[in-house]
């Protein structure tokens, strides 16, 4: 029997939460969003990438605008934003920041037109043209960094997972980002399962040992990021969690998936 508590928090969408500050948390990746929906800033040689863009709100987009000016940055510098999956709290309102800085926007074609269609959650339907369609086992590219996208559907059909270089202090890691975190009524749970069998080998391949999540309430993101913001000389960066520790991670949400069917 586990020692560990047991954990099934869930996301409450209907408080208005604060935002948490915006944190870099590797040498070139920061957290921008709240303790439920996050999205992560992307530092290149070519400018800024966005990853997943919150809610489709004003709310959300003043957050992204401040919490990359927060951080020393300049909005103007967002090149590109790259969605995970066509649900309304992660491609958020990317069509503002399409129309007023000329960022581009790239998610999976499937999932472009399943978020669409209007749905069963309150979301406004996606309303803007994307740049290009990115599928299984591409490899994005924008300045020095290159993303290697991998097609993770169940979550909905076209969800993305993103494996993601970075540095901290100068020591090289990858990143696992899982792009579709619960089961829902629409959930295809083989798929799901499917998925994270093909996105474990992936990683495996890549040997990520750092491990990321949009919404921070599955993975205790908050309060790493915490850790991160009193962290001093000698500690360890919490979300480097070794190979062997990604795996375990990535093997939550197979188990979870594996007890709802």
């Amino acid at each position: 029997m586990s020692w560990r508590k047991g954990y099934k928090r869930v996301p409450d969408f209907e408080s208005e939460l604060q935002p948490y500050p915006a944190t870099r948390f590797f040498d070139q990746l920061s957290y921008i969003g709240d303790s439920n929906t996050g999205c992560f800033a992307l530092e290149t040689s070519e400018g800024l990438m966005l990853i997943d863009c919150l809610f489709p709100n004003q709310k959300s987009v003043d957050m992204i605008e401040k919490g990359i000016k927060d951080l020393g940055l300049d909005i103007h510098d967002l090149k590109c934003i790259l969605i995970t999956h066509g649900h309304g709290d992660h491609y958020g309102d990317a069509g503002y920041f399409k129309k007023k800085y000329g960022t581009k926007i790239y998610m999976s074609e499937t999932d472009y037109e399943f978020g669409k269609v209007p749905s069963a959650i309150p979301f406004p339907p996606i309303n803007f043209e994307v740049d290009g369609f990115l599928g299984d086992l591409d490899e994005f590219s924008l300045g020095d960094t290159k993303i290697k996208v991998v097609l993770t559907p169940g979550h909905t059909p076209g969800c993305l997972s993103f494996i993601i270089p970075v540095t901290d202090e100068g020591r090289k890691h990858y990143a696992g980002l899982w792009g579709g975190t619960g089961i829902l009524p629409d959930t295809d749970k083989q798929a799901y399962i499917n998925s994270c069998d093909h996105f474990t080998k992936v990683c495996d391949k890549y040997h990520v040992d750092c491990e990321i999540a949009t919404h921070p309430f599955v993975d205790l993101g908050i309060e790493r990021l915490e850790l991160i913001r009193n962290i001093v000389d000698g500690v360890p960066n919490p979300f480097v969690i070794g190979e062997e520790g990604y795996r375990y991670y990535q093997k939550m949400f197979y188990d979870m998936c594996k007890s709802k069917m």
